[in-house]
């Protein structure tokens, strides 16, 4: 008998599954979302920011003196009941934010899909929204980290100039303490991301390549979970031409949960990830390769995208094996 795969067992469930990941502006949850989006495929899941439910306009929050930070600049509770909705299988007409105008520019309607993935600054703020979704992600880079990002991020797509943006970084930063990092303790995986310590080699370019150091916080599974492989070749560790890596994993305690911590540093070679990658090719049903590198080598952050996926799947599987049970 043919195992049928997740995918296409979450769409014979008729289930909607709901995916957050929270974090601060510029810290990198988009890149968590088209990573999950990439692997699962477009067909599976749809996704959505926040911003769209914002309450205030631009304007309106410069002469109130109030940050997007705070919850009452948004409609959360608007934001539970499309969520509710949309795992009833409904559409909803979801607003739409205009970054170029700083408004509020009508509605769409958004149709659900078997994943739908939610990013921004309050997915876990309250309790009607914690319990419409199934798996909580938090960004967390440090403050060098987001700074670089969310200055590059708003300069080039957003048409700020850099003194805008970072004036705006300082005038959030007591609301980020305040209202977002809170959200961590909600959280099953937490993603920290800081510069590496290792130093890579300059590009034929003359530019440095962007090496980070990222630590995944993974609330401990109590399902059992499938085997998979991290393949270590010495033969490539001992050429001297190998890039730095380095991968390192503990257990811990993270606001009271108890939780597994992988350190991951560097780069590494493709041959290292590739019993995880056919893993979840395995596992998604997908016939190709779900990655769509052309480089050698994976960064840390390639590599936590990897097995945040396959975290999720493990959970997805789990979720799906409860339902069946009921």
């Amino acid at each position: 008998m043919v195992m049928k795969s997740l995918m296409d067992r979450i769409r014979e469930s008729g289930r909607v599954f709901v995916i957050g990941i929270a974090g601060d502006s510029g810290s990198g949850k988009t890149t968590i979302s088209r990573g999950i989006r990439r692997m699962l495929g477009d067909e599976m899941t749809a996704s959505f920011s926040m911003d769209d439910y914002h309450s205030l306009d631009r304007k309106q929050r410069k002469e109130l003196g109030i940050t997007p930070l705070n919850p009452d600049a948004n409609h959360l509770d608007l934001l539970a009941d499309h969520l509710e909705a949309l795992r009833r299988g409904e559409t909803v007409q979801k607003p739409v934010y205009d970054h170029s105008i700083g408004e509020i520019s009508g509605t769409v309607p958004f149709g659900p899909r078997p994943v739908i993935i939610v990013e921004g600054l309050h997915p876990f703020y309250t309790e009607r929204l914690r319990n419409a979704i199934d798996i909580k992600i938090f960004v967390d880079p440090s403050r060098h980290v987001k700074r670089l990002w969310k200055v590059r991020r708003d300069v080039g797509e957003r048409g700020y100039n850099p003194q805008q943006v970072m004036a705006e970084i300082l005038q959030r930063e007591p609301d980020y303490k305040l209202y977002i990092d809170i959200q961590k303790i909600y959280a099953e995986i937490v993603i920290k991301i800081q510069d590496s310590r290792f130093q890579p080699s300059l590009l034929e370019n003359g530019l440095r390549p962007e090496w980070y150091s990222v630590r995944l916080i993974q609330k401990m599974l109590k399902q059992p979970v499938s085997k998979v492989d991290l393949t270590i070749d010495l033969s490539k560790i001992l050429r001297t031409a190998e890039h730095e890596f380095s991968i390192d994993f503990e257990r811990d305690d993270y606001y009271g949960k108890k939780v597994g911590v992988m350190t991951i540093d560097g780069e590494v070679h493709q041959t290292m990830v590739a019993d995880l990658e056919k893993k979840l090719c395995d596992s998604l049903g997908a016939e190709t390769v779900i990655s769509d590198r052309s480089e050698e080598y994976v960064n840390a952050i390639g590599l936590a995208q990897l097995i945040l996926t396959w975290s999720g799947i493990e959970k997805l599987e789990h979720l799906l094996g409860d339902h069946q049970l009921s």
